[in-house]
C-alpha cells in the first residue's frame, strides 16, 4: 500500500552490493556514474583508428575522435577524472586499485568503488545503506566531512554514532514495537535524549491514564448495582473506554536473544597449521610464503589494507579456493567454521534453519 514520488537523480547504495561488470576496471565503474566511461571508450578506439595507413579511415577515425572529443568536454571530463580520482583517494582507493577489473578486488575494495561510484555521481538525493562499512578510520572521518558538506537530500542508514552526529538534521525511528515511525526534526544526539523523554511522557501519561480509567470503571461498577443510576454508570465506563483508547501505544522493551556456544569438540596442540603458501591473481602476488600455526584456544586477528589479501588468506584456510603454492595442514580433531565475507557459503534457496542443521553435522 501507499506510494513514492520521486524528483531528481537518485544515488542508492545497498548494504551489499554486487553489481556491475567485473570485467570493467574501477576507474570505469566510477566514471560510468556520469555516463563518461562510454565516451572515454570511444575516444580511445578513434586514437587508436588514427594510426591507420589508410587515408580515409584515418580521416574517418579523426571525426570520431573530435565529436567523442566535444561530447567529453561537455560533460567537463577531465575535471570529472580528478573529481574521481579524489573521491576514491578518500575512501582509500589507491591508483593501483582504479586500474584493476572489478573481478581481481576483495569484497571490501569492491564496496569502496560502489560508494564513490554514488557519490560522484551528484545525485541529487543521496540512500546510503551503512556506507561506513569496510571503511578504515581515516576514509570514514574523510567521508562524514563528505556527506556533511553535500548539498542534496541524503537518507543513511548507520551504526556509526560519529557520523551521524555529524551528518543527519532530521531523524526516523523505525519502531518494530509500535509499527510506526516517529519523527524527530533535530540532530542525532538531540534526538537520543528527546526520545527518552517522550518514552517517559508516555509511560507517564498511560500510568495516569489507567488509574483514572481504574476509578471510573470501580465507580461504575458500584453504581450499577442501583437501577437509577445503570445509565450514569454507564457513562462512566465509556469515559473509560475513552481515556485508554486516547494512549498512545507503549514502546516494549527490545527483546535480545541469549546464546549459549557449546564446548568446541576436543582437538590437538595445534589444530591448524599452513607453510609456504602463496597467491596471485594474473600479474598482481597478493602474498607469498606465508607460515602460520594456530595453536589451541589462540585468538588471532589479522590486519591488512582492503586489497591486502584478507579474505582471501581466510579463504584458503577454510580450503574454499586453492593456494598457488604450499599447502594448509589441519591438525588432529580439526573443525572448522568459516564466515563468509559476502555469505557466499549460504544456500539461499534454504531456511535460516536449514543452514544450520546443514553445518551442524551429527549434532
Amino acid at each position: 500500500a501507499g506510494s513514492v514520488t520521486r524528483s531528481g537523480t537518485i544515488g542508492y547504495l545497498p548494504q551489499d552490493p554486487r553489481t556491475g561488470n567485473l570485467d570493467q576496471s574501477a576507474r570505469e565503474r566510477i566514471l560510468d556514474a556520469r555516463g563518461l566511461r562510454d565516451v572515454i571508450r570511444r575516444l580511445r578506439r578513434a586514437e587508436t583508428a588514427m594510426a591507420d595507413d589508410d587515408l580515409e579511415a584515418r580521416d574517418d577515425a579523426m571525426r570520431r575522435y573530435d565529436r567523442a572529443q566535444a561530447e567529453f568536454l561537455t560533460l567537463d571530463g577531465y575535471a570529472a577524472e580528478s573529481q574521481a580520482a579524489s573521491v576514491a583517494a578518500g575512501l582509500g582507493i589507491t591508483e593501483r586499485n582504479l586500474s584493476q577489473p572489478l573481478r581481481t578486488l576483495s569484497g571490501g575494495q569492491r564496496r569502496r568503488v560502489e560508494l564513490a561510484r554514488i557519490l560522484f555521481s551528484e545525485a541529487s538525493t543521496l540512500l546510503l545503506d551503512e556506507p561506513t562499512n569496510h571503511l578504515d578510520a581515516d576514509s570514514i572521518v574523510w567521508l562524514r566531512g563528505y556527506l556533511a558538506a553535500h548539498k542534496g537530500g541524503l537518507v543513511i542508514i548507520s551504526h556509526d554514532v560519529g557520523l551521524l552526529d555529524t551528518v543527519v538534521t532530521k531523524v526516523f525511528h523505525l519502531d518494530a514495537n509500535r509499527c510506526v515511525i516517529d519523527l524527530y526534526n533535530v540532530g542525532w544526539s538531540t534526538y537520543l535524549k528527546q526520545r527518552e523523554t517522550d518514552e517517559k511522557r508516555r509511560h507517564r501519561e498511560r500510568s495516569n491514564a489507567e488509574k483514572q480509567a481504574a476509578a471510573l470503571q470501580t465507580q461504575a461498577d458500584r453504581m450499577r448495582a442501583k437501577a437509577t443510576k445503570a445509565r450514569a454508570a454507564q457513562s462512566m465506563a465509556k469515559r473509560a473506554e475513552r481515556l485508554l483508547s486516547g494512549l498512545e501505544d507503549q514502546r516494549a522493551s527490545d527483546r535480545v536473544a541469549k546464546l549459549r556456544f557449546p564446548e568446541p569438540a576436543p582437538c590437538g596442540r595445534t589444530p591448524l597449521r599452513a607453510s609456504e603458501l602463496s597467491k596471485s591473481y594474473g600479474s598482481l602476488e597478493v602474498f607469498v610464503d606465508v607460515e602460520l600455526a594456530i595453536d589451541r584456544g589462540a585468538r588471532v586477528v589479522i590486519l591488512g589494507l582492503n586489497g591486502a589479501g584478507k579474505t582471501t588468506l581466510l579463504r584458503i584456510l577454510a580450503e574454499v579456493e586453492a593456494p598457488d603454492t604450499g599447502r594448509v595442514e589441519p591438525g588432529h580433531g580439526l573443525r572448522l567454521g568459516y564466515y563468509a565475507q559476502e555469505h557466499e557459503t549460504l544456500d539461499g534457496q534454504a531456511s535460516v534453519l536449514d543452514n544450520m542443521l546443514h553445518v551442524a553435522g551429527d549434532l
